[in-house]
């Protein structure tokens, strides 16, 4: 009994160390691959074939101007470029990741994000 009560503290404590590697592998690529000059980015991955991400398109164009202006804002086509969508492992759409000036994820949205969670989450990067 004591054994298999063991056995599975292991496991879980193997799949949680195996979890926290995997999740740092994938901010240090998401790093690497962003160019931003020192400005906080929002990407947005997007394709034309995506009902929600038209929906997306109006929510960030309500932005407001003193929020949108410090922040860069790439719209990147998913199926065009689906190369930059891999690397940023980007498998549902629309797709919002907010990066903050090193490079560094801080939200992503998986989905539909309203313009009041996406002005909060870019004021808490810039």
């Amino acid at each position: 009994m004591v054994e298999r009560l063991l056995i599975t503290v292991i496991l879980a404590m193997t799949a949680v160390g195996a979890y926290a590697v995997v999740r740092k592998w994938q901010v240090r690529r998401v790093q690497r691959n962003h160019k931003s000059g020192g400005q906080p980015s929002l990407l947005y991955f997007w394709s034309d074939h995506c009902a929600p991400c038209v929906t997306q398109s109006r929510v960030l164009q309500q932005l407001p101007a003193q929020v949108a202006h410090r922040i860069q804002i790439r719209q990147i086509d998913a199926e065009r470029d689906s190369e930059t969508a891999a690397r940023y492992g980007v498998f549902t759409l629309p797709t919002t990741m907010l990066l903050d000036r090193d490079g560094s994820v801080r939200h992503v949205n998986y989905g539909l994000a309203d313009a009041g969670k996406l002005v909060q989450q870019m004021e808490s990067v810039i």
